[in-house]
């Protein structure tokens, strides 16, 4: 596969009905938005490089409007169809929660096959996850990048019987680094504030309180009680959300006196501009209240650009091990691991090694042969030519490195390599326990995300 296209072009297309059945027997049902989302993105790509490796499977995508008139034409496409696929959680059907539904059950009255790609669960408000459920238990198949979130359907005991029907998919980046950059007034901002520190901290993706955004704020308190000046730079914006992150966001930087340490750009849709704002960051943090799994995109796109990337270690035996992609940068050491429970203290000088070590010469992710997996596992899921993956298995998938696999429950052997390797470089590690950890002080409230 040589998947050419660019986000902007997906972004930009327009489905066009096509002259024969075989061009509609899959739609996946899309509603665009002004500032499109990751899982929207993600859906875009998948269909175009699905589009590429298997030309004659007929996937398509099938936009659905926010207007109940155009629901007939969105009907006639279903009932032609022999698959439908929902992308969730996607942020432009926030505010429409009839219409998707009322969708949902014509596709099942007309015996279309449902699948449900699913990108996150449990870091869900409950009011989601209960307006999402439909989908989940009417479903014939539930796509998942993550054993993570294959686990957190396990164990939801109303989801009856959701678990049996996950399968795994790797995940792939959706925004790819463009060849020249651009310069813009907000990179321009950046450098300029850039000026006054010692280091640049980078944070990318959407802010909220399941990826632990203001945990980088205590480390750049952290970092200053040291003598050491350090800038932030969140390439991204807060999501609309219920429970005031935002606020709780603006009132720990005035809390701290780092009002003119921290930048944050806002969305940001231009691939030129995003890559350009990377060159601009000394290392990228991520302090993950669950450590690293396989759903993080954010992760995935930094490690496009040729800075160093510090996260919080993943706690799963098993969380790569579907994914080749992921396995061979942890055996090659590309992410630089900080232990879950590690203090602000070994946080800081981790980030701080590591941004001293300067670029990489090598980029780390291979596009196509990510997506090549990709487009592979995503069309024997739906095809049903994967192993179900059931109660027990998806549970155990979210086993601690420490403790012991359920018995009768083997891990994947694709990652075991790296997983020795995981386990070797957290063995070596000596976290600081005290005032300031990042443990149950910072996150014990806190839903996975």
């Amino acid at each position: 596969m040589n998947v050419q296209f660019n986000t902007d072009a997906v972004r930009g297309s327009v489905f066009a009905p096509a002259d024969g059945r075989a061009q509609q027997r899959c739609l996946f049902l899309l509603t665009p938005s002004k500032e499109e989302c990751g899982v929207e993105s993600f859906a875009r790509l998948l269909v175009s490089a699905l589009q590429n490796d298997y030309p004659d499977d007929g996937y398509a995508v099938l936009p659905v409007s926010s207007r109940w008139r155009d629901l007939p034409a969105v009907f006639r496409k279903i009932a032609a169809a022999d698959q439908v696929v929902f992308s969730v959680p996607m942020v432009a059907w926030k505010r429409l929660l009839l219409l998707p539904l009322v969708v949902l059950v014509f596709a099942r009255m007309v015996r279309s096959r449902v699948n449900v790609f699913m990108h996150e669960w449990s870091a869900l408000h409950w009011l989601r996850r209960l307006a999402l459920a439909p989908f989940v238990l009417l479903s014939r198949t539930i796509i998942v990048v993550s054993p993570f979130i294959a686990g957190e359907i396990a164990g939801t005991p109303w989801l009856m019987g959701a678990a049996r029907k996950c399968r795994l998919v790797p995940n792939a980046p959706t925004i790819r680094r463009p060849v020249e950059p651009r310069v813009t007034d907000r990179v321009l901002r950046v450098r300029e504030a850039a000026k006054s520190c010692d280091v640049v901290i980078g944070y990318f993706g959407a802010i909220y309180k399941g990826k632990a955004a203001t945990a980088l704020l205590d480390v750049c308190a952290n970092l200053r009680n040291s003598g050491i000046r350090a800038g932030i730079v969140f390439i991204g914006s807060f999501m609309k959300s219920l429970d005031g992150y935002e606020q709780q966001f603006w009132s720990k930087v005035a809390e701290y006196g780092i009002a003119d340490q921290v930048v944050v750009t806002g969305y940001i849709s231009d691939e030129a501009e995003l890559h350009t704002l990377f060159d601009e960051v000394g290392a990228f943090l991520f302090l993950f209240p669950e450590g690293l799994t396989a759903r993080r995109s954010s992760v995935i796109h930094t490690l496009q650009s040729d800075r160093p990337v510090v996260v919080t270690a993943p706690r799963s035996m098993t969380e790569f091990a579907h994914h080749a992609g992921f396995t061979k940068l942890i055996e090659a050491g590309i992410l630089s691991f900080v232990p879950e429970r590690a203090d602000f203290n070994a946080v800081a000088d981790q980030l701080l090694k590591v941004a001293k070590q300067g670029r990489r010469s090598v980029p780390a992710i291979d596009w196509n042969g990510w997506w090549r997996a990709t487009t592979a596992a995503t069309r024997a899921a739906m095809m049903d030519k994967v192993a179900t993956t059931n109660r027990e298995e998806a549970a155990a998938s979210a086993l601690p490195l420490s403790g012991s696999r359920r018995s009768g429950v083997q891990p994947q052997t694709a990652g075991s390599t790296a997983v020795k390797i995981l386990a070797a470089k957290l063995k070596n590690m000596t976290p600081r326990m005290n005032q300031g950890a990042l443990g149950p002080m910072a996150f014990s409230a806190m839903p996975p995300a």
